[in-house]
């Protein structure tokens, strides 16, 4: 009888670098295909090689389209890979995005010389052709479809993570087994709620990323407070966020407190992201993928008095800013794209605050920030920090340890967990929790160890 086995690659230990190779018999395939991102040692993972050859892997099948979960498909694909890459249609959109993105900022920092700025990147280890070729491999597949990949039958559910996001509901060798991606959070107000699993499992390779802690409680009043606040000190607030879904929420959030507050509704707004302008553009290509929310008079997620910045001369003329406005950014964590521009032009300016919307990733500049440093580098110069720099907390996408729970306990039977996607503290956490709360066999995954199914 063929016995089924994952071997965790990535996310086993880390957060990032999510790899899953489902081997059966002779055949394999991989459960996603991310990078590698934050401290040196951690990245550095990205540049040891595959247990196989790349050539020889039968397929690759996406949860969502995150750099952490798809970033290292154009170098495998650089490598030899030429199999299908399986993902929902809107994922599909985002890995185009994003892909082409990670290609250009590599390009960027090898033609810039940046590699110094950033010391913990990834290596410029593919080009846009590499990209090129690897959206020429992708095969949507929709929500609650099923379909076929070495011996598996595999279906996609709705996640409720980002756009396009799923878990994976797999058969493999008369075994239910469901990888759970990044799982979303319930009551969000863009997406829908997480699909109910309602399903027997033998195995489920679950993420930790929040598995040992609650979300605060609604945060539109922390960013109230926190504009509020900007407006006092008399001068622009730069928000990095990610470009997709947490700039999409947060121009949703800000359209909530303009249609309560003359004075946030007096704010001008600039997002200056074209990466984020072309998720927004998803949205509009889906709508059947998320919930409907305002956009009347051509007010984006019912953010107004807003102005995109696509071309670099736009985005220049935010350079001499100086009276209070909102001006959104990528990237999330301040580790590249234009955030770095408004970061080097208003950290040095006492009137300016600096607000951060998500997780900041050890070794990033937002965590340097965050940290209390009075200077940092950025672009070769020794910037002084005289802004203020605050951070509010509850617009993460990531389930926290209660949404985790509820989404496990509608599985039947006592399935064996497998922990992923968390720092060791955090996964540790879930781990305890899930077994004695629920009565699963659990083990936190560790990279490079194969389990049975």
């Amino acid at each position: 009888m063929i016995v089924a086995e994952i071997t965790f690659l990535g996310a086993a230990g880390t957060v990032t670098g999510s790899k899953h190779l489902v081997a059966s018999g002779s055949q394999h395939f991989l459960v996603d295909c991310g990078l590698f991102q934050g401290t040196q040692n951690v990245v550095a993972l990205n540049e040891q090689p595959l247990p196989v050859a790349p050539s020889s892997i039968g397929g690759i099948v996406l949860t969502h389209g995150h750099i952490d979960h798809v970033g290292y498909l154009p170098k495998i694909v650089h490598d030899g890979y030429a199999g299908p890459i399986y993902c929902t249609p809107a994922t599909a959109g985002v890995l185009q995005i994003v892909l082409e993105d990670a290609a250009h900022l590599q390009g960027h920092l090898r033609v810039r010389g940046f590699q110094n700025e950033r010391p913990h990147a990834p290596p410029p280890f593919y080009e846009m052709q590499d990209v090129a070729a690897t959206l020429e491999l992708v095969q949507a597949v929709p929500y609650e479809q099923d379909f076929s990949l070495c011996s598996a039958r595999l279906r996609f559910r709705n996640a409720g993570h980002i756009l396009g996001s799923a878990f994976i509901d797999a058969t493999i060798e008369g075994k239910r087994v469901f990888f759970s991606g990044d799982l979303g959070r319930y009551s969000r107000p863009l997406l829908y709620d997480p699909a109910d699993p309602a399903a027997s499992a033998d195995v489920i390779v679950c993420e930790s990323t929040y598995g040992d802690r609650l979300h605060p409680p609604e945060p539109l009043n922390d960013l109230k407070v926190a504009i509020d606040a900007a407006v006092l000190r008399g001068g622009p607030l730069v928000m990095p966020a990610f470009a997709v879904e947490r700039t999409q929420d947060m121009l949703y959030a800000i359209g909530q407190l303009q249609a309560q507050d003359p004075q946030v509704a007096g704010l001008p707004v600039h997002l200056d992201s074209p990466m984020a302008i072309k998720v927004d553009a998803l949205f509009a290509e889906f709508p059947d993928e998320h919930r409907p929310f305002a956009n009347e008079g051509g007010a984006p997620f019912g953010c107004r008095n807003l102005t995109v910045h696509v071309t670099t001369e736009e985005s220049k003329a935010l350079n001499d800013l100086q009276a209070p406005a909102i001006v959104i950014a990528a990237s999330g964590m301040a580790a590249g794209g234009r955030v770095l521009h408004h970061l080097h032009n208003q950290l040095p300016n006492a009137k300016a605050t600096v607000l951060f919307v998500g997780y900041q990733g050890a070794g990033t500049l937002g965590s340097a920030l965050l940290g209390g440093a009075r200077t940092v580098r950025i672009y070769g110069d020794q910037v002084p920090v005289q802004a203020q720099v605050a951070s509010i907390k509850g617009y993460s996408a990531h389930a926290d340890q209660n949404e985790l729970l509820r989404w496990l306990s509608q599985f039947q039977d006592k399935p064996r967990m497998y922990a992923v996607h968390g720092e060791p503290a955090s996964a540790e956490v879930l781990d305890a929790v899930v077994r004695e709360r629920l009565g699963f066999a659990t083990q936190m995954a560790q990279r490079g160890t194969t389990v049975t199914v």
